[in-house]
């Protein structure tokens, strides 16, 4: 990083300057060489946490299709503090289901997702979880599962542990076509409160994500 900002600012200073009169294009060559700048440290900040989905699979039962799994990922020690310090964190669980045409886009057959909310309440030292179909932060919120919990053990159990989650019906599930699974995991940023979503962008502590998409298949 030292090696290009000098190289950038020799460059700079080796420039020939325009006329008095042309200070416009001046002014844009520095405004794209600080956003190159800044687009390259925040790619070396936002180093993701390693995720990884275990004992993962797809079952078909009567009318629905359901996904059942394990997240594994260390909480970096930022996130921890701001859990015992009453911020409350988001997750969400994103899952699309494509079936491949050969004349036209791929068609999107099912979408589904899996808000949950952990939060910990300092005065009763008590964990809960909250798990919803959409954000949290949407008006009319449906319904949603809320527990409580003694451990943050147990709070993260639930957390990162998927039972038998609904994400397609049965009818749309054809193992004779070509279909894709697409699994998307992250911490959302966007329903933290304003001035946390700020401070939080671009700091790796607060980069959680997995993505993979594989061919449809069901477990035995």
């Amino acid at each position: 990083m030292t090696a290009f900002i000098t190289h950038c600012w020799k460059n700079f200073l080796r420039l020939e300057w325009p006329l008095a009169g042309d200070f416009k294009r001046v002014r844009l060559l520095c405004v794209a060489s600080l956003t190159t700048l800044c687009l390259i440290c925040m790619g070396v900040a936002q180093a993701d946490t390693t995720v990884e989905l275990q004992e993962f699979k797809l079952e078909r039962q009567d009318t629905a299709l359901y996904m059942s799994g394990q997240w594994r990922f260390e909480l970096p020690p930022a996130l921890e503090d701001a859990l015992l310090k009453g911020v409350t964190l988001y997750f969400v669980t994103e899952v699309d289901i494509h079936q491949e045409r050969w004349y036209v886009y791929n068609q999107r057959i099912a979408h589904a997702e899996r808000h949950v909310r952990l939060f910990y309440q300092p005065l009763t030292r008590r964990w809960r979880v909250s798990i919803s179909p959409q954000p949290f932060n949407v008006s009319g919120l449906g319904m949603s599962l809320v527990q409580s919990y003694d451990s943050a053990e147990e709070a993260w159990s639930v957390v990162r542990r998927i039972v038998q989650w609904r994400i397609a019906n049965a009818m749309d599930i054809n193992l004779d076509a070509k279909q894709t699974i697409s699994i998307n995991f992250k911490l959302d940023l966007k329903q933290l409160p304003r001035p946390l979503q700020i401070g939080a962008t671009g700091q790796s502590d607060w980069s959680i994500g997995f993505s993979k998409t594989q061919r449809l298949e069901l477990t035995p």
